[in-house]
């Protein structure tokens, strides 16, 4: 057998030290936990109040994530030149953007003294610091990056079947609906769950926004980083409770995502 190069030693060592650097602190959490500690966690009504508005959250925003992104991506997939480089630009401000920043913009948009914060007080809405400050604050984050995501799919796809579906007296909105969307629909189900675990996760915009209220608008992020500081242990288990609702999540990805063994 050929030895390894040296340029492949490389890659494996370079390999091994970004697993170890991922894996070590993930076994470390979860070595803090046992499961029967977080069956104990979910015994909780507090626990329990977290997780569901955690969730809710989450499935609430998903909907309004796939009714403003889908189009979106669609658009933005069959756009070229300037008009789209210049689109990509927008969407990817939020991405770049401290999520303490998107929280203050947000405050400062829709807060009772906001740009359209007094328009929404009139009618008698008030966003900040309830459930649907939180849903706001996920849509705000989470939608341009299914945007992004969404839109390589799109582009992935040859335009001669949109082309051949309407030389066939098929409508535009015939041909999205009946050929593109068949042939990406591994991949929204994908994302459609990356979007519920980025979701799941944020913290900075969402204690800005929304705050950390229990029974509120308190997330599981929110209650570790509330526990934290009075009781460390229970900051432990609710961050092995949160890891393990990510695994799952990103091994249900994997699982309908699109990949070269499903082509």
């Amino acid at each position: 057998m050929k030895r390894p190069r040296p340029f492949t030693l490389l890659l494996l060592g370079c390999g091994a030290l970004l697993g170890g650097l991922i894996l070590l602190p993930l076994l470390a959490l979860l070595l803090k936990s046992s499961p029967s500690g977080l069956l104990q966690l979910l015994g909780s009504a507090e626990v329990r109040l977290a997780l569901w508005i955690t969730l809710l959250s989450s499935l609430c925003a998903l909907p309004l994530i796939f009714l403003l992104g889908l189009p979106a991506a669609y658009g933005l997939a069959r756009c070229r030149g300037k008009l789209r480089r210049s689109l990509e630009i927008v969407l990817e401000l939020p991405m770049v953007m401290p999520p303490v920043v998107a929280g203050l913009a947000l405050l400062l948009a829709f807060g009772r003294r906001g740009l359209v914060g007094e328009l929404l007080d009139n009618f008698g809405l008030r966003l900040p610091f309830t459930l649907s400050a939180v849903v706001l604050a996920i849509l705000f984050v989470v939608t341009p990056y299914f945007v992004r995501r969404t839109t390589l799919l799109f582009d992935g796809i040859e335009r001669k079947y949109e082309e051949a579906a309407m030389l066939l007296g098929a409508s535009p909105w015939q041909s999205f609906w009946h050929v593109t969307l068949p042939l990406v629909r591994r991949g929204l189900f994908a994302e459609a769950i990356m979007a519920l675990a980025q979701g799941i996760g944020l913290f900075g915009v969402v204690i800005i926004f929304a705050g950390n209220l229990p029974g509120r608008t308190q997330t599981l992020s929110l209650a570790i980083y509330s526990a934290f500081e009075s009781d460390p242990q229970l900051a432990f288990g609710l961050g092995s409770l949160l890891l393990l609702i990510s695994l799952l999540l990103l091994a249900a990805v994997r699982l309908l995502g699109p990949g070269e063994e499903r082509a």
